[in-house]
């Protein structure tokens, strides 16, 4: 058995057919990577169809560039550090639910080079060790249709549906079709990257095309024949979607939303706007303390707790509990229901704290709670368990943004899929 990350004769061969000088085995790194599959991609509800991995399959044969941390979306300098060279279409091995075909890819990155204080030795020692694991792909596709009616989902005149929603029992997302292509793979350090922070806004050299990331009730206004680019972690299970603002504008058809200017604010945007980690965390904070404040505003009426009477008399007992029982046997049932139902907040509380960390607002929750029955707190309790299986993404990422739109950077030959 060959080495892990040394060619074989086979792969070597392939390689120097895309390479300008031949390449010896002990120049170059090859390692294989699961790209994607065509199961249900439940963060944004798209499933990309068979005949769409089959192009991407087709790309990555003749080559993409392997990048760290989708480079191309602007999150920092675009730098090639290996590329595919190989792939395959293979069925299933039934590790992910929903999933019938996966596209599987070999690249290769060649030893001893240096870009931007990054070695390719450290990056292939990091695949080694397993510290880098994560791979990542950014990818185009141009067709969305609506699993439910079967119209283009984006065609709001034709398709009235929303993705992540059920019709009768049947679940809406998006089926990716061609045209499309595959435009890179990446290694994704979930996080531990070190990146410059969050560019709410960026001055776009010339030649270069404005990306966006828009919200699903922008999605449904977008004109037919618009390519959508979007990236994905195999393993992390993360989808971010964008469109070229260029793309967009096509046609007149479609409203591009203004972002000279911060949301809610009178003033150009003229310069970069680069945001710390304190920042960015005070943002997360914000936004989360807002959505606990309309959870609290439309959560439905609890009538406030009655005023207990000072004492109960033996015959009141009897009739509330259907028996007689002896008073140090209520007594005793009380003090184990009030032990209950304080050991039920914590529990709802704690749950609350898991699910939207340490800026969770405990004590506002506690209030609310001490007025409310035991079945209405397990099920805000089951809610915030749902919320914390999902997978939070970290504070400096801009997925945590989602429901914003977002401007980013897209050079224009990023697109070009190398032959």
């Amino acid at each position: 058995m060959a080495d892990f990350g040394v060619p074989t004769a086979g792969q070597l061969e392939k390689i120097n057919a895309l390479a300008k000088r031949t390449l010896s085995k002990d120049e170059v790194f090859a390692f294989p990577t699961k790209m994607v599959g065509d199961a249900l991609l439940t963060e944004r509800y798209i499933k990309l169809h068979k005949s769409l991995l089959e192009l991407y399959k087709t790309d990555a044969k003749a080559g993409v560039a392997f990048m760290l941390d989708h480079a191309w979306a602007g999150l920092q300098k675009a730098l090639v550090y290996g590329r595919t060279f190989d792939a395959s279409i293979k069925r299933s091995d039934g590790t992910v639910e929903g999933e019938t075909w996966a596209l599987y890819g070999d690249t290769y990155i060649v030893r001893g080079k240096e870009k931007d204080g990054i070695s390719t030795d450290a990056i292939i020692a990091d695949i080694e060790d397993g510290t880098l694991f994560d791979v990542s792909i950014g990818f185009g596709f141009e067709t969305a249709i609506c699993s439910i009616c079967g119209n283009n989902y984006y065609d709001g005149s034709k398709c009235e549906h929303w993705r992540g929603r059920e019709y009768e029992g049947q679940l809406c997302y998006i089926i990716a079709k061609p045209p499309g292509y595959l435009m890179e793979l990446s290694g994704v350090f979930d996080g531990a990257y070190p990146t410059a922070g969050i560019l709410s806004q960026m001055s776009l050299p010339e030649g270069q095309s404005e990306l966006i990331q828009l919200p699903d009730e922008e999605l449904k206004k977008l004109p037919s024949g618009i390519m959508t680019y979007a990236s994905y972690g195999s393993n992390s299970g993360r989808l971010l979607t964008y469109h070229k603002k260029d793309d967009l504008a096509k046609g007149n058809t479609y409203s591009v939303p203004d972002l000279s200017k911060p949301k809610g604010s009178d003033q150009e945007m003229s310069e970069p706007v680069t945001y710390t980690q304190e920042q960015v965390d005070a943002l997360i904070k914000e936004a989360v303390d807002k959505a606990v404040a309309e959870a609290l505003a439309n959560a439905p009426a609890v009538d406030p707790p009655a005023t207990p009477e000072a004492f109960m008399t033996q015959e009141q007992a009897t009739e509330k509990l259907g028996k007689e029982l002896p008073t140090d046997k209520v007594l005793t049932y009380a003090k184990e229901g009030m032990d209950y139902m304080t050991q039920l907040v914590e529990d709802a509380v704690a749950m609350g704290v898991r699910a939207q960390g340490n800026d969770f607002p405990a004590e506002t929750w506690k209030n609310t709670f001490a007025g409310m029955g035991s079945q209405g707190i397990k099920d805000i309790m089951a809610t915030f368990e749902k919320q914390a299986k999902e997978e939070i993404p970290a504070g400096r990422q801009s997925s945590a943004f989602n429901q914003q739109t977002i401007a980013q950077t897209l050079p224009d030959d990023a697109f070009k899929v190398g032959r």
